[in-house]
């Protein structure tokens, strides 16, 4: 990632970043139900590092381990499972401290009490293979070296629980679904500096994604941000996590790849045209883009319809998001309010074009995931140059 300068005013401090479930109804309203037929994705190019899904499945680490659940903090909970603070680390005989690689055959790891990590529970009886199709996907990615620096680091399953669970890292600084719903507190000038962050972290990790490992995330919204804390407060590092509906561009998805949240769903996605509505590296984009939207807003672009499901499809359909999100007098003010700022600073052109590309309604319009790392890259630098060198904090 290129250096971006980050000011962190005064009245700025840190910010604070709680895991809320109160919208978890509004979700469960907005959720699709996963398609019983899904039709074959299509990969609009064919990348030279493409490796196998399949050879992988027999890697997928196992870890001998019951974790006690009955004191553990919980974090958070979706459709398919419910996921808890646990303090245990497997160890890395050769490495200690650090996570495990996928092993070449299955074997039993041992636990010590370090930091803090989550384990992700089955909360559906026809919930395994779910898993089982994450933990694949997810040892997949991780073969490929700079995989931590963009999707939530995966442990492995747990051999000692009842019901399907799978270990990460933890990400101790919350979402950036709970960091929007806190942004309020922040000032514009923070707001800015950690839209522009995001903004380029989670470009990178797309094109990672879809260039790097030919993966289709296919449920990206804030809520699948996962950030962790770095010794800069105003920096902290946005990672991709539930891969649960997640699979291989020119593979066949699973039954529950189909699924999405309405409002952070491409246009074509509600389509009942099972060649349109799967999901594809376009829009995966357009998730993209709704979810820097949305933190540019302070809200959801579709916010005045989430709890009318017959609204909300149809704007969704409509492929304009900008233009509902304007709509709202708060979200028109804390955009204006933001390009002054932009402006002030030497940004060049409106900051809303930096995610404008990503929402075009025909998803053969859309930008691809590597010219938009190119175009936030660009406009940043051009910024830094702007800027008097004594005027950024580099952290």
């Amino acid at each position: 990632m290129q250096g971006l300068q980050i000011r962190t005013p005064a009245n700025a401090g840190s910010y604070k970043i709680t895991t809320d479930s109160s919208r978890k109804e509004v979700e469960d309203q907005e959720m699709l139900t996963p398609p019983s037929t899904p039709a074959r994705a299509k990969a609009n190019e064919q990348f030279p590092s493409r490796r196998s899904l399949d050879a992988c499945q027999s890697r997928v680490s196992e870890l001998d381990f019951t974790p006690d659940l009955s004191q553990a903090q919980l974090l958070g909970e979706g459709v398919w499972s419910k996921v808890y603070s646990i303090p245990a680390v497997p160890l890395n005989s050769s490495q200690p401290g650090r996570p495990m690689t996928p092993p070449s055959t299955p074997h039993k790891s041992t636990f010590a009490s370090s930091q803090q990590y989550a384990i992700k529970t089955a909360t559906r009886s026809d919930a395994a293979a779910v898993f089982q199709a994450e933990a694949q996907i997810l040892t997949y990615i991780q073969n490929y070296d700079s995989s931590s620096d963009y999707v939530v680091p995966f442990v492995g399953v747990c051999t000692g629980t009842s019901s399907p669970s799978l270990l990460f890292q933890r990400a101790d600084a919350g979402s950036l679904e709970s960091l929007l719903e806190s942004s309020s507190n922040l000032s514009l000038s923070a707001t800015l500096d950690l839209f522009l962050h995001i903004l380029q972290q989670l470009t990178h990790g797309l094109y990672f994604l879809h260039n790097t490992t030919n993966t289709i995330h296919a449920d990206i919204k804030p809520a699948n941000i996962l950030l962790s804390s770095t010794a800069c407060p105003s920096t902290p590092t946005a990672r991709y996590a539930d891969f649960s509906t997640s699979f291989v561009a020119d593979t066949t998805p699973s039954s529950h790849s189909g699924g999405g949240t309405y409002s952070f769903m491409a246009p074509e996605q509600l389509s009942r045209d099972p060649e349109a509505s799967t999901p594809t590296y376009a829009s995966d984009v357009y998730s993209a883009g709704i979810t820097l939207l949305s933190f540019l807003c302070g809200g959801n672009p579709f916010a005045s319809m989430l709890n009318n499901g017959f609204r909300l499809r149809e704007a969704v359909k409509m492929g304009d998001a900008m233009s509902w999100a304007m709509q709202e007098p708060a979200f028109e003010n804390r955009v204006e309010q933001l390009q002054k700022i932009w402006e002030e600073r030497g940004g060049e052109g409106k900051i809303l074009g930096l995610v404008a590309p990503a929402l075009r309604k025909k998803r053969e319009d859309r930008i691809e995931a590597g010219a938009w790392c190119g175009k936030v890259d660009a406009a940043i630098a051009k910024l830094n140059k702007a800027e008097s060198v004594g005027l950024g904090i580099r952290c």
